[in-house]
């Protein structure tokens, strides 16, 4: 007979350990248990279990870090990981896809609930564990160490040895350091799967300027394992002054940074709706026989990283005054989106979408309403995007309008006014207030008298992004809006994803539950498309249905 499949259970409540212990036991499973996460990834290295069945929220090290360290290890990642989470937060379910578990059960769960899974995870695990050679895991953990596994390129000691190499024989050396995550934020916002793939095509990039921008002897490496520091290190001629030096850097280190950029935006244009910003700074090695070299070559990484610094001091003041610039000569532009009815394929709303000038850092809207926040000039700029969204969207025929407002607004309009809503309520097919939650709701209790004052004037509530970043339950409950607006990230790939699609379900069923009608945004493909039809999603927009578009009427004031 085949030796039973041996589960480790990890939860710091003992009671729930008893219940597994008991239920698995009792079907003929040898099992484990772990009462912290600390001890968990300890048994799972020495015990190598053929599946693992871990609560998601623990003190000290959560399920979350517990489950992305084991998927890490090349001896655990193939152990399947059944997460065990909260019902009532989206975000448990959300951590629990971008940690790489395989399955999650709520809590409670049921027994055949809980054996499904079990069952499922442990007929594609297969047979027992594939020995490992303490050699082999060890040479493992060494090309971790010296080369990135998502980038391909080698870590910076992997080079010093043939940069002291090169110094000895009278060459030069200098250094050009980008950061392309410093003034992005796109893991916060995208998670790590696309920031790993923003990383691949800035290493590519890289690589395919040598020989062109660099020479071909020129070395390209990472600052450490899963980092998104990169630096270039160039060999300079002997004969080159300190400041021919100087100017040759400061030349590389531009046509870097703008190619990289360039390349970058293309790439991910319709994938990250932000600005990847990036800059790059330089130095050269100064060479000197009294300090070690590796304290040289560091040395000079940090100097590097001090000029990107400067230029984005630089670059702030330069924004503050393109700001300034947009609000007092009223330079938005407005684009609107169809939303679809996804049964009968006709057009239910827009939604009006504000940009920033053509061609400068402020047409991209998640950048223009973020330094907005950031500096505290989001009433103006709002108040100038809603009164351009109602007038001009006098020209078209038909439709509700829908249009964002930031939580800071919405906290301010007991005190403010109602000033700032005027336009609005011009609109006559009646106009949807898609509150964005780009910052945490402060105070509940005078965020529902401004939401109230909202609905007294007759305009209806949606919650933008509902399944991701703050709009959690808790701003469900306490807004009770007449629509969730499912996000991007939940419906991208939703076909192929099983996690996802459990997630948009159980949303369509809380909105059915609360009396609100589902839009699902970001559908660029007909298998997403098929999919939330299946579902029951209400509406839809996204680049397949119908991309933003201008007015076709002058704007009227």
């Amino acid at each position: 007979m085949p030796e039973p499949a041996t589960i480790l259970v990890v939860d710091d409540d003992a009671e729930i350990r008893l219940i597994l212990d008991t239920l698995l036991s009792s079907a003929g499973f040898r099992v484990k248990q772990a009462g912290d996460g600390t001890a968990a990834l300890d048994m799972a290295s020495r015990e190598r279990p053929d599946l693992v069945i871990l609560d998601a929220l623990m003190p000290r090290l959560s399920g979350w870090e517990v489950c992305a360290t084991l998927k890490s290890q090349p001896e655990t990642r193939g152990i399947p990981i059944l997460l065990l989470t909260v019902k009532s937060e989206i975000r448990d379910l959300i951590a629990s896809m971008q940690v790489g578990a395989d399955d999650y059960v709520t809590k409670p769960f049921t027994k055949s609930r809980l054996f499904e899974s079990v069952h499922r995870l442990l007929a594609t695990r297969g047979a027992s564990p594939e020995p490992q050679l303490p050699r082999e895991l060890s040479d493992q953990r060494m090309r971790r160490l010296l080369s990135d596994s998502v980038s391909g390129l080698p870590t910076v000691p992997v080079v010093v040895d043939a940069l002291r190499d090169r110094v000895l024989v009278d060459q030069q050396i200098g250094v050009i350091f980008v950061d392309v995550e410093k003034y992005s934020h796109i893991e916060d916002f995208y998670g790590w799967e696309v920031f790993d793939d923003v990383l691949r095509e800035a290493a590519r990039t890289l690589r395919r300027l040598l020989g062109t921008v660099f020479s071909a002897e020129d070395l390209v490496a990472i600052n450490r394992p899963s980092g998104s520091e990169f630096y270039v290190f160039l060999t300079l001629s002997p004969s080159l002054s300190s400041e021919e030096i100087q100017v040759r850097l400061r030349k590389k280190a531009r046509q870097l940074e703008e190619t990289l950029r360039q390349q970058l935006t293309e790439r991910f244009l319709n994938r990250i709706h932000r600005q990847i910003g990036l800059y790059a700074g330089f130095a050269s090695i100064k060479y000197n026989p009294q300090v070690r070299f590796e304290r040289l070559v560091y040395r000079s990484l940090r100097e590097a990283q001090l000029v990107a610094s400067r230029k984005e001091g630089e670059r702030s003041v330069l924004l503050q005054e393109q700001f300034r610039d947009i609000l007092a000569h009223e330079r938005i532009a407005t684009v609107y989106q169809p939303i679809l009815d996804l049964r009968t394929g006709s057009v239910f709303a827009y939604e009006a979408l504000s940009r920033g000038p053509a061609q400068s850092t402020f047409e991209s809207p998640e950048f223009l309403f973020e330094y907005a926040l950031k500096t505290e000039q989001i009433f103006g700029l709002e108040k100038l995007c809603l009164g351009f969204s109602a007038r001009r969207f006098r020209g078209f025929p038909e439709g509700m309008l829908f249009v964002n407002m930031e939580t800071e607004l919405i906290h301010h309009l007991q005190a403010a006014g109602e000033s700032v809503l005027e336009p609005l309520l011009e609109v006559p097919s009646g106009v949807v207030i898609e509150i964005t939650e780009r910052a945490a709701i402060r105070d509940y209790r005078l965020f529902r008298q401004s939401v109230s004052l909202l609905r007294d004037l007759g305009f209806k509530i949606a919650i933008d992004d509902a399944g991701s970043g703050y709009a959690s339950l808790q701003s469900i409950a306490e807004v009770r809006p007449n629509f969730l607006k499912i996000s991007n990230y939940l419906v991208s790939g939703l076909h192929q994803d099983t996690l996802k699609r459990e997630v948009v379900d159980m949303l369509q069923h809380l909105a059915v539950k609360i009396d609100a009608k589902t839009v699902a945004e970001g559908i660029e493909r007909e298998e997403e498309l098929e999919e939330l039809r299946g579902l029951g999603i209400d509406f839809g927009q996204g680049f397949l249905l119908g991309r933003p578009a201008a007015p076709n009427a002058p704007e009227s004031n």
